[in-house]
C-alpha cells in the first residue's frame, strides 16, 4: 500500500496532451519540430531539414530488450543487455521527415523513430535524460543517409530535441510552504506504467512508499494530499481553543439567559460518502442559566417576602433572579461539520469549515428558587436557548470564524521556457479539491502556453 502525505503526478495521458499542445503551437512548430542542421561529417558537407510531422507520444514503460539493443546512444554505440532499471520510458515519433543534401546530392525520406529516456530527481527536481534512439538504419541508408550521417547528425539531434522538449514540460511541485511541518526527502517513480509520481511524507509519518499506488481518476496533472497533512494544520490552528458564549430570550417581565463555556478540544478532517467533514470534539463544557425579570421578583416576594428582603440586601445583583449551573452534553459526538478546500487567487490552498443544520443538546438545569407561572414558559424554553447558543454561536459562528480560509499549503505556478515559449502549470483559482478514497483530497492543474 502506498504511504505518503503529499504527492504530485502527471499521467501518461497528461504528458501526451501537453505534447499535443506543444505540437499545435506555431512557434514550437517552426523552432522545435522543424529544424535545419548543417554539419561536415567525415569531410562531407551535410545540410539536413529535420521535421517531426506528428505529435510525439510518451509510453511510460521501458522498451523491450530487443528494441533497447537495437538503439544507439549519442556516441553512436549500439546498446546491449537490458534497459536501465530506473524510471525508463519511451517517446515515440511516428513520422519524421528528413530532406536536404549530402555533398550537394539531394536526399529525403520519412520514417519513425523512438527515443528511450529516463526520469530522475536532481536536487529534488525532476529531470529528463534521453538515453538512446531506435531507428531503422537500413531504411535511412536507402534514402541516401549513411550510418555515419545517421549516427553523427540524426541520433544526436533527436536526443537533444527530446531532452529540451520534455524538460520544458512543467511538472507540479511538492509545496514547500506549510506551517511548522517538516518533510522527508521526496521519492519519484513511474507507477502502474501509467503515471509519473513524486511523493513525500511528514517526518513524523512512516517512510514514503509508492507501492500499490492509486492515481486519482479525476485529473491528469494533480496533487494528492493526505488528510493527515490537513489535520496537522487544523490542529495547530484550532485544537484546545476556549470559548465563552451567551445569549438571552424574553423581556423585562420574564427573561431567560444562558452562558456556555468549554474547549474546542480537537478538529480532524475525514471523508465520508465522498464528502469532506471536520470531526469536532468539544470538552469541559459547563452551563450557567438565569431566569429574571419582574415576574421573578413578584414570585419570590409572594412566596417568601422576608426571604426576598434578606436576598435583596445580601445579594443585590441576583436577588431577583433564579439561577442554575449544570453540565451539558451533545449529540452526535464528535460533530461532523462539512468543510471545503479551494484554490485561491494567491495560489494558496485553503480550508474553510462550514455549518451544521441540527444538533441535540442534553442539559438538566436545577433552578435555585421557585418559578412562578409567568416564568414557566421561559424555563420550558431554556434548553432551546442552549441549543441556539451551541449551534449558532459556538458551532456555526465561533468555530466557523476561526476556521475560515486556513492556508494548508502554498502552490507555486511553475513556468518553463523554450524557444521563447512560456509553458505555465497552475491551479485554477476557485477550484475545489475533491476527495479520493477515504484519506486523500486531490487538486488539479492545467498547462497553458504563451
Amino acid at each position: 500500500m502506498a504511504t505518503f502525505d503529499v504527492a504530485t503526478g502527471m499521467t501518461e495521458s497528461g504528458l501526451n496532451t501537453t505534447l499535443s499542445s506543444f505540437f499545435a503551437n506555431s512557434t514550437a512548430q517552426t523552432k522545435i519540430f522543424k529544424q535545419k542542421i548543417s554539419k561536415d561529417v567525415g569531410g562531407v558537407s551535410v545540410v539536413i531539414q529535420f521535421d517531426i510531422t506528428a505529435a510525439p507520444t510518451v509510453v511510460l514503460s521501458p522498451p523491450s530488450n530487443a528494441m533497447w539493443q537495437g538503439s544507439y546512444g549519442s556516441d553512436g554505440i549500439q546498446k546491449t543487455g537490458s534497459p536501465p532499471t530506473g524510471n525508463v520510458f519511451q517517446l515515440l515519433m511516428s513520422a519524421v521527415e528528413i530532406s536536404g543534401t549530402v555533398a550537394g546530392v539531394p536526399v529525403s525520406g520519412t520514417d519513425g523513430m523512438n527515443v528511450y529516456a529516463e526520469f530522475s530527481l536532481v536536487k529534488n527536481v525532476l529531470d529528463v535524460n534521453a538515453l538512446s534512439v531506435w531507428l531503422d538504419e537500413s531504411k535511412w541508408k536507402k534514402d541516401g543517409l549513411t550510418k555515419l550521417i545517421v549516427n553523427a547528425i540524426i541520433i544526436p539531434h533527436a536526443l537533444d530535441t527530446i531532452n529540451n522538449l520534455l524538460n520544458a514540460i512543467p511538472f507540479p511541485e511538492i509545496p514547500t510552504q506549510y506551517t511548522s511541518t517538516e518533510f522527508q526527502d521526496p521519492i519519484m517513480d513511474i507507477t502502474n506504467n501509467k503515471e509519473l509520481v513524486l511523493a513525500t511524507s511528514m517526518k513524523t509519518s512512516s517512510p514514503t512508499s509508492l507501492d500499490n499506488y492509486t492515481a486519482p481518476a479525476s485529473e491528469k496533472i494533480y496533487l494528492q494530499a493526505n488528510l493527515s497533512l490537513i489535520n496537522t494544520i487544523l490542529g495547530e490552528k484550532l485544537n484546545n481553543l476556549p470559548f465563552d458564549e451567551s445569549d438571552s430570550k424574553g423581556d423585562s417581565t420574564a427573561k431567560a439567559s444562558a452562558e456556555i463555556k468549554g474547549t474546542l478540544s480537537s478538529v480532524a478532517g475525514k471523508i465520508s460518502g465522498g464528502q469532506t467533514f471536520a470531526a469536532v470534539s468539544i470538552t469541559n463544557i459547563s452551563g450557567y442559566g438565569e431566569l429574571s425579570g419582574t415576574a421573578t421578583a413578584i414570585a419570590k416576594t409572594v412566596l417568601c417576602p422576608v426571604g426576598t428582603a434578606i436576598d435583596a440586601i445580601s445579594d443585590p445583583k441576583n436577588w431577583d433572579k433564579v439561577i442554575a449551573s449544570f453540565s451539558i452534553t451533545y449529540k452526535p459526538d464528535p460533530l461532523d461539520i462539512p468543510f471545503t478546500t479551494k484554490v485561491t487567487t494567491s495560489e494558496s490552498v485553503e480550508v474553510s469549515i462550514g455549518e451544521i443544520s441540527s444538533i441535540q443538546i442534553i442539559a438538566s438545569p436545577k433552578w435555585s428558587g421557585v418559578i412562578g407561572s409567568t416564568l414557566a414558559a421561559a424555563a420550558a424554553g431554556f434548553v432551546d436557548l442552549l441549543s441556539a447558543i451551541f449551534k449558532g454561536k459556538i458551532v456555526n459562528s465561533f468555530i466557523k470564524s476561526h476556521a475560515q480560509n486556513i492556508e494548508v499549503w502554498k502552490n507555486a505556478s511553475v513556468t518553463k521556457q523554450i524557444e521563447g515559449i512560456n509553458v505555465t502549470l497552475s491551479a485554477e483559482p476557485g477550484a475545489a479539491l475533491v476527495p479520493q478514497g477515504d484519506s486523500l483530497i486531490v487538486e488539479g492543474f492545467t498547462v497553458k502556453f504563451s
